[in-house]
């Protein structure tokens, strides 16, 4: 239901997240509204579990059973107390449902609602009203002055990291210590006197390093890599993906492409998430016999581990280049810091297709063995505020 949302939901998660506030996400139908009823999607629900606030799986169905909280819509100068019904109804299989007294008065269909419990209690946030969103940068407004409890402090090995960085960016250019894009990453780490780091844990001291050439078109950052679960994927390997769907190229069998879940790539893959089995799927989409397939699967619990034990800490470190090959010198010049993601908003940014995937596949020789270079899971530098908190950008040179 994101994707009907008449505001753009990396802006609004990119609000919150500024302000290290989780939240939830609702869009509200016209149908909806006049029957007085929403249904609790599963990011609603795993919200409402994780803060203590409602557990689905625990509750019966029927009226007898439904369970009523203090809620509150949120507006610029005042806070408007309403309630909010969480129940699972007779009819059906009880899917879960929510809703909130006299939303209609609050909200229009197809608005962006941003939900925060706090002090035991859910906050109604209309994102699509521009001055309720703002007020939550005034602190002398209600939302402004929660917001405000939220912030968090720094941790002391930031400085550590910054002094010897900005020590390498002293020594101005240097030669790559591997030719090739992952030049620049080996090449730092190297300096700073870290291992190849062969598992998938931070880097320095619980700080994750990230390094990349400075380019002038803007550029896709990685955010970890993660292959599918080929025993949930109907295409049962990665030899069979390939093989299936991938592309002669320089007398090799390759398969490289970006993937996300606005719309079909030029091989007809895209990105879906299904919710009731909390999977992010590949499909491939035939426009013209209006047919699409489940093609390859990731556990969602499985991305959103790795998304959080690789960035509980980040520098995403900028080198100017020069020259190519063994040949190429990095200058080390900036980094941007990051701090623990909001892993809730990890699978709102792929529905809307912030977030995306791109394969780097090819056959391995003669026989049907594949060199995978990984499956990326990326998103551009200027969108990281609707996932980091925000950073700090420190210029070493």
């Amino acid at each position: 239901m994101l994707e009907k949302s008449d505001t753009d939901v990396g802006d609004v998660l990119a609000a919150f997240t500024r302000q290290e506030i989780d939240v939830a996400l609702l869009v509200p139908t016209e149908t909806g509204l006049k029957k007085s009823i929403m249904d609790a999607t599963a990011n609603v629900r795993d919200y409402l579990l994780s803060t203590g606030i409602h557990d689905f799986d625990d509750q019966a169905q029927g009226p007898e059973n439904k369970v009523v909280r203090r809620a509150y819509f949120v507006e610029p100068d005042r806070l408007v107390e309403s309630t909010v019904s969480l129940y699972r109804p007779q009819t059906k299989s009880g899917d879960p449902r929510i809703w909130f007294a006299l939303l209609g008065r609050y909200a229009d269909p197809y608005n962006l609602l941003a939900v925060f419990e706090h002090e035991g209690d859910l906050y109604v946030v209309n994102a699509s009203r521009p001055e309720v969103l703002a007020s939550l940068d005034n602190a002398a407004s209600p939302l402004g002055h929660i917001a405000a409890k939220y912030r968090r402090g720094e941790d002391p090995v930031v400085g550590e990291l910054l002094d010897a960085l900005r020590e390498i960016a002293a020594q101005g250019f240097v030669r790559t210590l591997r030719p090739g894009d992952t030049g620049v990453g080996m090449t730092l780490e190297t300096l700073l006197g870290i291992a190849a780091n062969a598992e998938k844990t931070p880097d320095f001291k619980g700080i994750e390093l990230k390094a990349k050439r400075i380019k002038r078109a803007p550029t896709r950052s990685t955010l970890f890599s993660q292959s599918p679960d080929w025993t949930v994927s109907p295409v049962g390997s990665a030899w069979n993906l390939l093989s299936t769907f991938g592309y002669h190229r320089n007398g090799k069998l390759r398969l490289n492409c970006e993937i996300n879940a606005k719309a079909p790539n030029s091989l007809g893959f895209m990105l879906s998430v299904d919710t009731e089995k909390d999977w992010l799927k590949q499909d491939h989409v035939r426009a013209e016999e209006e047919r699409r397939a489940h093609v390859v699967t990731w556990p969602l619990e499985v991305l959103r581990g790795r998304l959080r034990e690789k960035h509980p800490q980040t520098f995403w470190v900028g080198a100017r280049c020069r020259g190519k090959g063994a040949d190429e010198h990095f200058h080390y010049m900036q980094v941007e810091h990051t701090r623990a993601p909001s892993v809730r908003n990890f699978q709102a940014l792929l529905e809307s297709g912030v977030i995306s995937v791109d394969y780097l596949m090819s056959q391995r020789g003669e026989k049907q063995l594949v060199r995978d270079h990984g499956y990326l899971f990326k998103i551009k530098q200027k969108d990281f505020p609707a996932l980091f908190p925000p950073s700090n950008v420190h210029v070493l040179a």
